[in-house]
């Protein structure tokens, strides 16, 4: 028999509901069925509630020959779920063989060359949620606070900070740069140097956080390639995730106790308790101390061959894509 790839774009109950119609009519059909978890965080509503690809994963354990790829990790174990790096879509080696994207690159200043006075944190908000709302009304009262360049443009991206260097996106930031079915270059791709060259670090929050899952995104790999340290307001274990994947964090410098702690509320206070430690350090010093971390971090996210066991495994597979609406 052969094998079956089906590429999932989107979420939502819809998408969910026809996933499983497609496994439960074909998983005898095919030796071996990959699922693509485009949508890394993806979530639907059952009668039991809202649920994720973690319960959809475990509700078809008895489907022994499918797996499950995606840019996302679980704190569930012993599921058949396999990471696939498409934090950028157009690769992890976007910012070595896309000129635009150098170019952002050999605009950010080195940090030898940046004043202290400078704040210590971007971080960059985008469109509205009500995790995002709450957070930048704790972040105003928090005593990190002036050490931070925060923007929040909500529902309108003109209210962002964008440089010269960059575009502006029309709706949001997930847009791609050229036509939308040519390029998969997206607009939150772009390193903003304008930003990097303001600030030291950088404070980001995933695009989604779960107890029982974490993903990866552009969000996270923007500061790998610009070999800048960061805390991530993610899900728990988001850090140790990261570590089971090759990369190094920064607890030589940095307090990550954040991570081990599984109230949301309580693990983004103690992030911006984390940030504000970090600030009362000379920056400088501590890029020195973290050079041969952020080195390899940048060299492994550039240079490793992430999705070389996916492509094995689906090459000659027949394959259907799901998106929100019919194609």
């Amino acid at each position: 028999m052969s094998n079956l790839l089906i590429n999932v774009f989107t979420s939502g109950t819809d998408i969910v509901r026809r996933l499983q119609k497609i496994l439960d009519d074909e998983s005898s059909n095919f030796s071996n069925i990959v699922v693509n978890l485009y949508e890394a965080g993806i979530r639907y509503d059952t009668e039991n509630g809202k649920q994720t690809f973690v319960d959809f994963i475990k509700e078809n354990s008895d489907k022994r020959n499918i797996s499950y790829y995606g840019c996302n990790f679980s704190n569930q174990p012993d599921l058949p779920l396999h990471f696939l790096n498409n934090m950028f879509h157009e690769g992890s080696d976007l910012y070595i063989k896309n000129e635009m994207c150098r170019g952002l690159l050999e605009q950010c200043v080195d940090v030898k060359d940046k004043s202290n006075d400078l704040p210590k944190f971007d971080l960059l908000l985008g469109g509205t949620t009500p995790t995002k709302d709450w957070l930048y009304d704790v972040l105003k009262k928090h005593k990190v606070c002036d050490k931070v360049f925060a923007t929040y443009y909500r529902d309108d991206p003109k209210q962002g900070e964008w440089s010269s260097y960059v575009k502006v996106p029309v709706n949001h930031t997930a847009e791609t740069i050229e036509d939308r079915w040519k390029s998969t270059l997206r607009y939150s791709d772009l390193i903003d140097p304008k930003i990097y060259n303001k600030t030291f670090y950088t404070a980001l929050i995933e695009t989604a956080f779960h107890e029982d899952f974490g993903v990866f995104t552009e969000k996270t790999a923007k500061p790998i390639v610009a070999k800048r340290p960061f805390v991530i307001f993610g899900s728990p274990g988001q850090l140790q995730a990261l570590r089971s994947l090759g990369f190094k964090t920064f607890s030589t410098v940095i307090d990550e106790s954040y991570d081990k702690e599984r109230d949301m509320y309580k693990r983004f206070n103690m992030v911006l308790d984390t940030m504000l430690k970090l600030s009362s350090l000379d920056p400088k010093s501590v890029y020195t101390k973290l050079d041969e971390i952020l080195q390899h971090n940048k060299n492994h996210f550039e240079k490793t061959d992430w999705n070389r066991q996916f492509r094995q495994q689906t090459r000659g597979s027949k394959k259907i894509d799901l998106f929100r609406f019919e194609q």
